[in-house]
């Protein structure tokens, strides 16, 4: 455990939803509707397409929303529903973790992904990050962003659907998300080590902010690193089984303060069970 990843903090499944109730009040609706109308749920597309994720938006955004903001909601949605029919899979990478995961995975010899298949540890999931260690622009425009975590969706056709969670903080209200249009598992072999950045990019997640490289930081500029992340941790999980922790639970909000010291300053505990994902040299 480090300083980044004392416990799991508040994920954006807390932040996007008003509260377990909600989620348990309207999403059996939309798994009838979608049975009744034989849909299939896990497709992305085919899920925005239900009445009732029409109105379940409308209920938490309201009618103003819409265009870009509208879809992008709409697949976190499609996420968050996915997450709560799981049971609320919450992974924790310890620091160490990924880096190792970042630099063993592209060593010459493949690392750990030449044993991965596209397994997963769940059909629906969250990986949540060290705090302040992965950092993109959401808005080529706007500040970089922490990138606090990664949903994943497997669909009952045989692709992954990703959706990456950044910009939560303890001083404001929302996050900003980026989704990423479905990948077919098949070619999960090869993610790890595809190489994703344009020449002159630099290095596949070479920091790209200021003096990021004396503090140890990553960068995603491409949504191919986020595939390319979540791929080798979890092929770093499935070759070595004992990295993945017990069950626990961060403390209550109001006894946090104590440890939200440091990298964890103003963090907010997550109100979720999780399980750490740690080393291989310890697991």
């Amino acid at each position: 455990m480090g300083e980044r990843d004392v416990w799991a903090r508040m994920t954006p499944y807390e932040v996007g939803i008003p509260g377990r109730e909600f989620a348990e009040a309207n999403f059996p609706a939309i798994r009838r509707e979608a049975e009744a109308r034989k849909v299939d749920d896990t497709d992305p597309g085919a899920f925005l397409l239900l009445g009732e994720v029409g109105r379940t938006l409308k209920e938490i955004q309201g009618e103003e929303r819409g265009g870009e903001a509208l879809h992008q909601f709409g697949a976190f949605l499609f996420h968050a529903y996915h997450f709560h029919g799981a049971g609320e899979p919450l992974l924790l990478v310890e620091t160490e973790a990924l880096r190792e995961a970042i630099h063993h995975e592209g060593s010459p010899d493949g690392g750990d992904a030449r044993l991965w298949e596209g397994e997963l540890p769940a059909h629906a999931g969250y990986l949540q990050l060290p705090r302040h260690l992965v950092w993109s622009h959401p808005d080529p425009e706007g500040p970089a962003e922490d990138v606090d975590g990664v949903f994943w969706t497997r669909s009952s056709g045989g692709s992954l659907s990703l959706l990456a969670a950044l910009g939560i903080r303890g001083d404001r209200p929302g996050l900003s998300v980026v989704p990423l249009p479905p990948v077919p598992l098949a070619d999960a072999p090869r993610w790890p080590a595809a190489p994703v950045r344009a020449e002159g990019e630099g290095p596949d997640f070479a920091t790209t902010l200021p003096g990021g490289e004396l503090d140890g930081l990553y960068s995603v500029i491409r949504a191919g690193e986020v595939l390319k992340l979540v791929a080798r941790v979890m092929a770093h999980v499935h070759a070595h089984p004992g990295v993945l922790g017990a069950t626990e639970r961060a403390p209550h909000p109001r006894d946090a303060g104590a440890t939200a010291t440091g990298r964890m300053a103003g963090a907010r505990p997550s109100l979720l069970p999780y399980r750490r994902i740690g080393s291989r040299q310890v697991g």
